[in-house]
């Protein structure tokens, strides 16, 4: 029987390191789908979070035509990269957003734009991805 076409794509939780938080990401990626599965199910592209703590793992999620897979490590040829200190990756996700950007008008979305604007937040590659990836892990 073939899936309704509101229903999200399978999440898919890969590969995961001691050190990694890709179970953790997994549980907002799957959030994200359930609640936006149109969004989630025209995502295409291959996205890397690399943090700057030591000791943390990059994790990587690939959008893909038939599941969304999240785990620990790295694309070497991704389409994105977004880089910084955890903390400011979630703070980043909890943001309210404005076409995909984080609002001005809102000190959470003032204080995420700063961090990109000061290169404490790093997003790299692909800007049409980044939009409609922060409006998937949006809370």
């Amino acid at each position: 029987m073939a899936e309704a076409p509101s229903a999200p794509p399978p999440v898919r939780l890969g590969a995961v390191a001691d050190d990694g938080v890709a179970a953790t990401l997994f549980a907002l990626v799957e959030r994200g789908a359930a609640q936006r599965p149109g969004l989630a199910r025209g995502l295409r592209g291959r996205v890397t979070f690399r943090f700057d703590e030591a000791g943390i793992a990059p994790a990587r999620l690939a959008f893909g035509p038939d599941e969304i897979r999240v785990e620990d490590g790295a694309w070497e040829d991704g389409d994105l990269v977004i880089s910084g200190r955890l903390p400011h990756i979630v703070h980043l996700t909890t943001a309210p957003l404005v076409a995909g950007v984080p609002r001005p008008t809102d000190a959470r979305g003032r204080a995420a734009l700063g961090r990109v604007a000061r290169r404490e937040l790093r997003i790299d590659g692909d800007r049409g991805l980044a939009r409609r990836l922060l409006r998937l892990l949006e809370l």
